[in-house]
């Protein structure tokens, strides 16, 4: 019997003095993404964004900390929340499951990055916190 219940992720912009945002590569995909987890309808998305940034880079966030991007739609069936952290990261520490992160300017990456984060996720930061001039 197959499954017709939407796979909810949540994603979490993490950013440094600088706004580049922290992108990572876990080896099992394509292209650099934003850290992220799966959750089920009862977590609390923005708790899970708290989570996903201590366990992949030992960050330790504050929910009042975290701004409600948007919710993506990142293929069939699969929902992201997005979070923008708006504290910046200053030493991330990976856990041994990121074999690879990058520091990316979103207007121009230099690293390959999902269609999603490219075509809406990035568009949508730089159009919600500008950067300074």
């Amino acid at each position: 019997m197959s499954s017709t219940s939407a796979h909810e992720l949540v994603a979490v912009v993490l950013r440094d003095s600088s706004g580049r945002i922290l992108v990572i590569n876990t080896g099992d995909m394509p292209a650099f993404v934003l850290p992220f987890g799966a959750i089920d309808s009862e977590v609390d998305p923005a708790l899970a964004a708290i989570a996903i940034a201590h366990e992949a880079i030992g960050m330790q966030l504050e929910k009042k900390h975290l701004r409600r991007l948007g919710t993506y739609t990142g293929g069939p069936k699969t929902q992201m929340h997005v979070y923008l952290a708006q504290e910046t990261v200053t030493n991330p520490q990976p856990n041994e499951e990121i074999p690879e992160l990058a520091w990316v300017d979103p207007a121009a990456p230099d690293v390959d990055v999902a269609p999603l984060l490219k075509d809406s996720v990035f568009p949508a930061v730089e159009k919600l916190d500008p950067p300074s001039a």
